[in-house]
């Protein structure tokens, strides 16, 4: 029986609490109906809406060219650093070549020796043979005019019977045998006279052609073996150290023109649509002191690439490249900054916070203050940016709506405009 009563006591104190609560309630909302509600409110004005992409960038040279090897083999030297200045042209690095460089003396001692031989051709080394075929031609006229006497002798007395018919014929294969002596001696002049035989200098000139085309192979192998500057700027990045092996093709330096600056930005595919080549670009952040540079942006890739965030998150980009404004001194490859891609500017159009905007049953709605109500007000949105929406239909220029709307407050509520200190 005691237990009975205690829980009639509970349930009846229980039941008081509840109607404590609903007076206190109402109480309150009678207060909130005379007092009314404080709440930031705002006049809505015309004005100017940005909409825009915002991400973070990577500076970059404007123009960077990496070079490559042409040959292959140890890395016997290396000329420059990372932060180098250097002129097309310079000597960047070499290969060993040491093999190459013995090729070498090797083929220019070829050369020499078939210079030297085509030399001896020329008529001025001749001279000597000259003098010498010009006297045995002297000499073979005076044995040729002596046995041209003893055969008109040896005739005259081999038809008077007075020498023997041996002895007549002995003259004549004397005086022939002098004669084709004397044909041949001019024979040999002339030869000489006009230098060595046209073959012989042909060899000799093909000898030393071979012999420079080898050179020149050699030559351009050496080339191979020595890394220059392909432009002129400042060794950006050096990918390679002495004594390291290099094949062909290998990256070795990346050299960057300095003096001008891009930005590089990998930006959602979802938000890329929006993007379109010549819109305006803030850029800011510490590398440029949280000044407010204005770039904009000069190409877009034609497709998406995966990537993986810092979080860990597979995600699709697009590379946009970005025009910097002239020479900035505060800037180096490599600096991170961040970028607000203007996607649509308006002007003259009706903006409100983009806090006094909720959904609504499936719209979106604002609290309009009419006779120091609150109305609730279907609207449409327009361009969206980070602190303001624009409003196409429903609101006008002069209005007052809630700034920050909340659940507390309803429609036909009271509301007294905060007073801002």
């Amino acid at each position: 029986m005691m237990l009975f009563i205690r829980m009639r006591k509970n349930l009846k104190l229980k039941w008081v609490v509840i109607a404590a609560v609903i007076i206190v309630a109402g109480i309150a909302m009678m207060a909130a109906k005379a007092g009314g509600v404080t709440a930031d409110v705002y006049k809505v004005s015309k004005g100017e809406i940005r909409q825009y992409v915002e991400d973070t960038a990577q500076v970059l040279p404007l123009d960077k060219q990496t070079v490559y090897t042409d040959g292959s083999g140890k890395i016997t030297e290396i000329r420059v650093d990372v932060g180098d200045k250097v002129s097309k042209g310079d000597l960047l690095l070499s290969l060993e070549k040491t093999d190459l460089e013995l090729q070498l003396k090797d083929a220019e001692a070829r050369i020499a020796a078939a210079k030297a031989q085509l030399s001896g051709t020329e008529l001025i080394n001749y001279a000597n043979k000259i003098d010498l075929a010009k006297a045995a031609v002297e000499e073979a006229k005076v044995s040729y005019y002596s046995a041209q006497r003893n055969f008109t002798q040896a005739k005259e007395l081999y038809e008077a019977d007075a020498v023997s018919k041996d002895e007549f014929e002995k003259a004549n294969d004397a005086y022939k045998a002098a004669s084709a002596a004397l044909n041949s001696a001019s024979a040999q002049l002339e030869d000489v006279r006009q230098g060595a035989p046209e073959h012989l200098k042909n060899g000799y000139k093909a000898q030393l052609e071979q012999a420079v085309i080898f050179r020149d192979t050699i030559l351009r192998s050496i080339q191979k073996q020595e890394v220059r500057a392909v432009m002129d700027g400042v060794i950006i990045e050096k990918l390679v150290d002495a004594n390291s092996p290099a094949a062909p093709s290998a990256a070795v330096f990346v050299i960057g023109n300095v003096n001008n600056y891009k930005l590089e930005a990998d930006i959602l595919a979802d938000d890329a649509n929006k993007v379109k080549i010549g819109n305006e670009v803030e850029i800011s952040g510490k590398a440029v002191d949280n000044a407010v540079l204005l770039g904009k942006v000069i190409k877009i890739a034609p497709a998406a690439k995966a990537m993986t965030s810092n979080l860990g998150v597979n995600q699709k980009r697009v590379p946009v490249t970005i025009e910097l404004p002239g020479k900035t001194d505060l800037l180096k490859p490599g600096y991170s900054l961040d970028i607000k891609i203007i996607t649509a500017v308006k002007n003259g159009i009706i903006k409100v916070p983009d806090s006094s905007v909720f959904e609504y049953k499936g719209s979106s709605h604002v609290f309009a203050v009419d006779n120091g109500k609150a109305v609730l007000r279907a609207v449409k949105k327009g361009l969206e940016s980070d602190k303001h929406i624009e409003i196409l239909e429903g609101l006008k220029e002069g209005e007052t709506i809630l700034v920050k709307p909340d659940n507390n407050i309803k429609e036909g509520a009271v509301i007294k405009p905060m007073v801002k200190k």
